[in-house]
């Protein structure tokens, strides 16, 4: 008991600065005085904002953590919406060109471009099947639309491919209307050109040329370009331009032509060549 009343003692100055305090607390609240009403509503506005400012802490912890949420919500969102526009672009590519295999006879293998060029003066593309899934050199490459080139080399699960885009490429073609024949060539500076057609031959502007049966790496009638520009290359020649069937900034997969040069051909006419 007296180490109660002499921890009371120890502590008495605090108790009374309490005790007057609350007494001050309840004459302020009790008094009507007008001086005393205005001292009170000055206290409770302090009190309130003060109070208003501690609860505001916590609700601005809620929004930044309420704004990263809805934030990684946004871009995972997005990022379906991409995924989900990219699948129904593929599968409409892809049904097009199952379409186009289902309604053929011409046995071909299907593969997806992996990388590409088309700056450079000799263009060439990367594809994912290779000698596994049959693919041999000088095979031709087709879309639905058209000639893309040929196989120059093969590995078990790859295959690179020489487009017509290419300076090292030169095909027989002829025009599909006029059946006037021509070498398909590209000058490595963007331009498809048909060289060796005379000045005087029936071709125009919007006429397609295919591969000609001239050709032994290619079998004849697959489109290759439309005539975009003709003229007087000389006193004898065309000068022809045109634009590929293929849009070759847009391919992304294409088709391998199980086709092979005729040994036997390739064989008389370079024998004959050295006579």
């Amino acid at each position: 008991m007296k180490t109660f009343w002499l921890f009371i003692g120890s502590i008495k100055e605090y108790l009374l600065l309490t005790l007057l305090i609350v007494v001050s607390l309840v004459l302020m609240f009790s008094n009507d005085n007008t001086q005393i009403r205005f001292l009170r509503a000055i206290a409770v506005t302090t009190v309130g904002t003060f109070q208003s400012g501690l609860s505001a802490i916590p609700k601005v912890f809620d929004l930044e953590s309420e704004n990263k949420y809805l934030r990684e919500a946004n871009i995972k969102l997005s990022n379906e919406i991409a995924n989900l526009k990219e699948s129904k672009l593929e599968n409409l590519r892809l049904s097009k060109l199952l379409n186009f295999k289902s309604n053929t006879e011409i046995p071909l293998i299907s593969a997806k471009i992996i990388n590409k060029t088309l700056i450079q003066a000799r263009n060439t593309i990367t594809i994912n099947s290779g000698r596994y899934e049959g693919i041999e050199i000088d095979m031709p490459i087709i879309t639905d639309d058209g000639l893309v080139g040929r196989i120059i080399s093969v590995s078990d699960n790859y295959a690179l491919g020489q487009i017509i885009l290419n300076k090292d490429m030169r095909i027989s073609v002829k025009n599909q209307r006029t059946r006037v024949d021509g070498i398909l060539i590209y000058d490595g500076a963007g331009n498809l050109t048909v060289g060796n057609v005379l000045k005087n031959s029936d071709v125009n502007p919007g006429d397609i040329f295919i591969t000609s049966e001239y050709s032994n790496l290619y079998p004849p009638g697959i489109p290759v370009g439309t005539v975009s520009e003709t003229g007087n290359l000389d006193n004898l020649f065309k000068k022809i331009k045109l634009m590929p069937q293929v849009n070759f900034n847009l391919i992304e997969e294409v088709f391998v032509y199980k086709y092979l040069p005729s040994k036997e051909r390739a064989d008389l006419e370079k024998q004959f060549n050295k006579k």
